[in-house]
């Protein structure tokens, strides 16, 4: 068999075992293919939606998915043209690197709201100690938050409960939207408050005990990240030294190289064998020293 054919098979296959990887399916007792397939295509779009609003990023759930699926597809053409197993590391950039980047700004915007997260949390107690309603609650939060996305948050709640608009709604959607594991036990609390009929008193004592968790929550972060910086940079100094002596190498000594850059051995074996174990490294040293609270 040809062996760009052979390559773009398994480019074929890697991509449709990358997406059942990264979205993977539930048992579905339906009968219908049709149904199936309709109750799977609308998994994979309420989890883009779920995700693009943790990130807060202006994107269809549908252009998500199409970039998921385009990205091997582009990244495995261009590794095609060095090798196939080139074309292999490329398809399992594209599968990675769309969802990577939208973990990274889901953990930036979950960082930012967890520094709001105490001080919101004491403003809503006191609001609830002087005899305010949930609606004051949300405005209390409103005004206290820093972060321009959870101020939006509660000021759209505040507003939409004036409306009239059942408040299981309400929190849901805030809930939806929310990055910050402090900020949703902060709504799961309001929720099922306001789902019992419990006085905004009785809300403000279990906000009270939330605040505490919180506060302690961000001390262990800053700790953690604290003693994760120093790990971060050896990683970052090792990931970059390692590609940029073969470079040197390359320049000064080609003869030294040759047997990677110019024979079979090297262009399918060795050289992606290095491309994938440089990606490996970097991704599991960022894993092992990303301790968070």
């Amino acid at each position: 068999m040809d062996t760009r054919l052979l390559s773009a098979v398994l480019a074929g296959l890697a991509v449709l075992f990358g997406l059942l990887a990264l979205f993977p399916g539930k048992a579905n007792d339906e009968s219908g293919v049709g149904e199936s397939i309709r109750g799977w295509w609308g998994r994979r779009v309420a989890g883009a939606a779920e995700l693009i609003a943790k990130a807060r990023l202006e994107m269809a759930p549908r252009t998500l998915i199409a970039l998921a699926i385009a990205g091997p597809l582009v990244l495995g053409s261009f590794g095609l043209l060095l090798s196939p197993i080139v074309a292999l590391v490329g398809v399992a950039i594209g599968l990675l690197l769309p969802r990577a980047y939208l973990d990274y700004l889901v953990r930036g915007e979950a960082q930012a709201a967890d520094e709001d997260a105490p001080r919101i949390l004491r403003a809503m107690v006191n609001r609830a100690a002087a005899g305010g309603t949930y609606p004051d609650l949300f405005a209390a939060a409103a005004e206290t938050a820093r972060h321009r996305w959870v101020r939006s948050d509660f000021e759209e709640a505040q507003s939409r409960y004036y409306a009239a608009e059942p408040p299981a709604e309400i929190l849901l959607a805030l809930r939806g939207r929310q990055a910050s594991r402090n900020l949703r036990l902060v709504v799961d609390a309001l929720s099922v408050a306001i789902r019992t009929q419990q006085p905004t008193s009785a809300a403000g004592q279990v906000l009270a005990s939330l605040g505490e968790a919180a506060r302690a929550n961000r001390a262990i972060a800053r700790q953690a990240a604290a003693e994760s910086r120093g790990l971060r940079m050896q990683a970052a100094i090792l990931a970059i030294v390692i590609p940029a002596m073969f470079l040197y190498l390359s320049a000064v000594n080609p003869e030294l190289v040759g047997p990677v850059t110019s024979t079979a051995l090297g262009q399918y074996v060795l050289l992606p064998a290095a491309v994938l174990l440089e990606i490996t490294g970097v991704v599991l040293s960022w894993r092992v020293t990303r301790l968070e609270a």
